[in-house]
């Protein structure tokens, strides 16, 4: 459990590090927005992020589970 956690971590680290311009760049337009468009905006952003760092992790377990394989 303690190795899965720690390549979990990893995989992480790796796709914040790859994302901190978009991260950087959506918290700028954020701050522009006000009202409802700005609630709606954080919504989809956080949307986004999660689908993203879900898909990223599920490709980093199938190349470990191919990994195991061979």
């Amino acid at each position: 459990m303690k190795k899965f956690l720690i390549k979990f971590a990893k995989a992480l680290g790796t796709e914040f590090h790859a994302l901190a311009w978009t991260l950087a760049g959506t918290g700028t337009v954020l701050i522009t927005l006000s009202g409802d468009t700005r609630t709606q905006g954080i919504w989809i952003s956080v949307a986004a992020l999660v689908v993203h760092l879900f898909g990223s992790l599920w490709q980093a377990m199938k190349k470990e589970e191919e990994k195991d394989e061979k």
